[in-house]
This record gives structure tokens, sequence and C-alpha cells, in this order.
């Protein structure tokens, strides 16, 4: 069997240049009817390429690559409009199934389980009055644009399992709940374990969360359940929260199904409360449906921990993917854009979980992995020649060149290292040791 990074390159590839691809993913029955300059696999292959500079040198480093007789950018820009987004989300999907159905081998679990995050982030995009006006603002100049971009991401594997995004503020709860449901009807081969932070807590969540099964650890705050708290007798126990009608009052409105499910069972919601001290004497309270023979006090706290892996995923997606350098605020390059980037993050994370298992830990004095900004940079130097490569010598040579970039720059791993926020802190905007590789 082929490795895994190899067969998402084939993978990529194949989808590009099939041509169910091209009557699947064209948005008109007239589109890549007749010859263009941009047919419909550069078109695909155009936003992989992208790294965040003027659209005009886009243009020119594309040219450099594949052959695209100086198109004018309002040419580019409108081919761009011909093809539909999902074609990089359906190859997120299908490269997501691949790895966790034939490589199971490779799949990092947690006592069975894929470990997960779901979270929130804004993402800036171009500031129109087109975006503004889609994102609910005002439509004066002093007014901002932005997204909302809701991730679930496996924090023992490093991929991306699938995200939603939507025009100004938008309940992340609901966001995480579908990728929940996505993500199950993907039929992987090993269940679900998702962690949350606050904000994605609410007993409705947590009624069909329990009822479907669902495992979870989400932390919450505990002014929320205060007379259930102070009466546990240890940091680890199950509470039961009694039906009110104040608590379920406010659903008449926003979920009026789970409003009359509630007044007409009464229903008590019961979950397992973990508490954690810190060492700074603060407390965080999680809640879990994990069962105690099965997941330690210890275990709840670890899962917990590798939540931080989520943040660590949007900020290489910011400020080393350069995914807000957004190239039109059409929405469908927008879209472009972002599932692009992602799939071509989630393509560099299979080269560097290789890379990870290939470092001889014993020559150093601090565990080491691989510099995620410097493999973005060769990632991006080879990617698009690998993909357009027929030759399979010359095609494994660059992967090989690639992949021996990838492992030359290492970077310690730095365990329980725990810093106090100062938001009051000034800092440089190009700090001179984390500037890009590209």
């Amino acid at each position: 069997m082929k490795l895994y990074e190899e067969r998402v390159l084939e993978n990529i590839k194949e989808k590009i240049y099939s041509m169910d691809s091209k009557q699947k993913y064209k948005k008109s029955k007239k589109d890549f009817t007749r010859e263009r300059k941009m047919p419909f696999e550069k078109v695909a292959l155009y936003p992989l390429a992208q790294k965040g500079i003027t659209s005009k040198m886009e243009i020119i480093k594309f040219d450099e690559i594949i052959d695209t007789a100086d198109i004018s950018s309002p040419a580019v820009l409108k081919q761009r409009e011909k093809l539909s987004s999902n074609i990089y989300v359906d190859m997120i999907d299908e490269n997501n199934i691949c790895f966790y159905n034939e490589y199971s081998k490779q799949v990092k679990l947690f006592k069975g389980y894929i470990v997960t995050a779901s979270d929130g982030s804004d993402f800036e995009i171009p500031n129109t009055i087109l975006t503004r006006s889609k994102c609910g603002s005002s439509i004066r100049e002093n007014s901002v644009a932005r997204l909302q971009v809701c991730n679930t991401f496996d924090l023992l594997n490093g991929f991306i399992l699938k995200a939603n995004i939507g025009y100004g503020k938008c309940d992340e709860r609901t966001k995480a709940n579908e990728n929940l449901w996505s993500i199950k009807k993907m039929n992987l081969k090993y269940p679900i374990l998702e962690v949350r932070d606050r904000g994605f807590m609410s007993l409705k969540d947590i009624y069909y969360l329990n009822k479907q099964d669902d495992k979870y650890v989400i932390r919450f705050d505990k002014r929320n359940y205060r007379k259930a708290i102070t009466e546990m007798n240890s940091n680890d126990e199950t509470i039961k929260i009694e039906y009110e009608y104040n608590r379920n009052r406010h659903y008449k409105i926003i979920d009026p199904e789970y409003y009359e499910l509630m007044e007409k069972t009464k229903a008590d919601t019961e979950f397992r409360v973990v508490i954690v001290e810190l060492e700074n004497g603060e407390k965080e309270y999680l809640a879990t449906n994990l069962e105690a023979n099965k997941f330690s006090y210890e275990d709840i706290k670890n899962i917990y921990r590798l939540r931080w892996g989520i943040e660590t995923n949007f900020h290489v997606l910011k400020e080393n993917m350069k995914i807000e350098a957004i190239s039109s605020s059409k929405d469908e390059l927008i879209k472009q854009d972002i599932f692009s980037q992602m799939l071509a993050c989630n393509t560099l994370q299979a080269f560097i979980n290789t890379s990870n298992k290939k470092i001889n830990q014993e020559k150093y004095k601090h565990e080491m992995k691989t510099n995620m900004n410097m493999a973005i940079g060769f990632f991006k130097k080879y990617f698009i020649y690998i993909l357009i490569e027929t030759d399979e010598t010359k095609k494994r040579l660059l992967i090989e060149q690639m992949e021996t970039g990838i492992k030359r720059y290492l970077v310690p791993i730095r365990k329980n290292r725990n810093f106090p926020r100062n938001k009051n802190r000034v800092k440089n905007k190009h700090s001179i040791n984390k500037r890009k590789s590209f």
C-alpha cells in the first residue's frame, strides 16, 4: 500500500483532472465548454497555488508553473466564478475517509476514539459594501466585514475534519453540532470524542449529546450550575440538573421543539463533572459523559489539555498559510480561498506526521518536532509542481526534495509551558523570529 501522503497527492490530482469533476463542479452547463486560457484544471489548481500576494503577481507566479498566456486578473476571477468551492470540501472529506478507514495503523486514538475539538474564529475578508451587507454590518466604511469559520479538528492526527463558514456572528454551538453530524455521516471507522471550550455547552446540547451517546469533554462556567457543584463531595462525580421552567423558557422562541419536549417530559439532565485545579489556584470545570470505569480523572484532564491543538491550527492557517489573504469579495471565491488552503494544510500535515515519526529523538535534549513554518515554505514551493508532473520519475524526485526540506528543520517541544496572559503587551507586527517562510 502506498504511503498516505502520496495517496493524497494522487487523490487530489485525479479529482482535478477527471471529466466527472468537470461536470460536477462547474456552476453552469455552459461553463468550461470552450477552449480558454484557464480551463477547468487550471482554475481548480489556481487557489491551491496562491501565496497571499497581489492578484497580478499571483498570476505571474502561476504562469511560471502553468502557461496561462498572460491572462488578466479580471479574466482569472471570471473563470474562477464558474467553479464550485465544493470541489475542495469534497476532497477534504474523501481524503479523511481514506485515512481513517484505509490507513488504520497510522491513526492515533485515545482509548479507541478520534479526539476532536470544535471552535470558531473570525476571518478577515475584503471590506467592501457587498461583504459588509452580507455580514449584516453597516455599509459605512468604518464598519468591518468578517466571516466566522467553525472548524472541527483532529487533535492527535492534526487534520481538519470538517469546517463551515457564515457571514457575521453565528451560533458556534449550532455550527459545531452541524460539523459533528456531517462527520458522523462519513461513517469513519472510529467513534468521535468531542472536546469543547466554554460557550459550546448548554443543557440542550448535553441532552442531545447524551441521548445520541456522542462522547464529549466540555469546559463550562460553574455559575450556570452553582447549586449542583457546591453539593459535590469530590472533584469527580455525576451531577443532576433538575428541570426548571426558568431554564427552559428562553428556548420557547429559539428552539420551540426542544421547549415543548422539555415541557412535556420535565426531563432532568445528568453528566459527570471533573474539577481540575490549576497551578495558579484557579479551577476548571469539565462536563463529560465518558464512563468513570474506563476514563480516569487524569484521562479527562489530559483529553481537555489536547484542545489547545485547534488554537494552534487556527494560528497556522491565519499566520503561516495566509488563509485570510482573500482574493475577492465574491462569495464563491471566498469559499474557494478558504477551503483550498484547508485542503493544502491537511495535505501538508500528512507529510509532517511521517516526518515526526522518523525523528531520532535520542539525538536531542528535548523532544523534537517538524518546524511547521519551514515545512509550509517547502510545501508551497513544490506542491503544484508535483500535482502537474506527468513523468513518474520526475514527480518522485520532486516529492523527495520536498520531504528532505520538511525533515531538515526541527524545533523542540516545550511541554507544560505556562505564561501569564498579558493583553497590554506591545508586540512588533513583524517579529524577527516569526517571519513567514514564503
